[in-house]
């Protein structure tokens, strides 16, 4: 059973715009984050996210919706998983990651 939820990079945005922020994670290693990344988005890589204590470090209240993005939605989803078995309760995993957010014509720096 998964304890996450899919959504889209178009749906993440919407969000953004309609409330001025969102928690959007990229759980890609710091050298591809980098190279390109969403102008809304913090890098937390995933390596890290298996750390415990690096979780805590995100500051985010665990009820509040945490949207997560890599490259192609396959490690998000690993974080996905982390995340939710240290008590994260609104999971979003943004499918297709960045490989959708380019396609969408969406913000990137």
């Amino acid at each position: 059973m998964s304890h996450y939820k899919e959504t889209t990079a178009d749906t993440v945005y919407e969000e953004y715009q309609k409330f001025g922020s969102v928690h959007l994670i990229d759980v890609r290693e710091p050298g591809e984050f980098a190279e390109l990344r969403t102008p809304i988005s913090r890098n937390l890589p995933l390596s890290e996210i298996e750390a415990s204590e690096v979780c805590e470090s995100l500051q985010i209240p665990k009820g509040e919706p945490i949207y997560l993005i890599c490259g192609s939605g396959k490690r998000s989803a690993r974080a996905c998983e982390i995340l939710a078995r240290q008590g994260y309760l609104r999971l979003y995993n943004v499918s297709g990651g960045m490989l959708a957010w380019k396609q969408g014509l969406l913000p990137t720096v």
